[in-house]
């Protein structure tokens, strides 16, 4: 892939494939498609994500490989469920600021 200069960011579905979109200079990805694990248990997290299957790996919040930052939204639909427990919905807003 080739690298441009400033901030590479990516808009994802699938978390689980962090380590390809780290792996490929993306500085900041956003994803989501992981519903929060649907169910959330206090203290270990998500229960269940499409493709990542039980006690998903990246199912909310922010996650860090190397130089590459990820964030990932539990949204606001569900997935084969049709509730969620402890699991909120989410919207997530960003401010990017330049550091020079």
């Amino acid at each position: 892939m080739k690298q441009h200069e400033g901030l590479n960011i990516l808009l994802a579905h699938h978390p689980e494939l962090f380590g390809i979109y780290s792996q490929n200079g993306f500085d900041l990805t956003f994803a989501g498609h992981a519903h929060g694990g649907q169910f959330r248990i206090p203290f270990l997290g998500g229960l269940f994500a499409p493709d990542q299957g039980l006690f998903p790996e990246y199912s909310s919040g922010r996650y860090v490989k190397g130089n590459s930052t990820m964030i990932v939204s539990r949204g606001l639909g569900n997935s084969i469920f049709p509730i969620r427990i402890n699991n909120p919905p989410e919207i997530i807003s960003v401010n990017l600021k330049s550091c020079e």
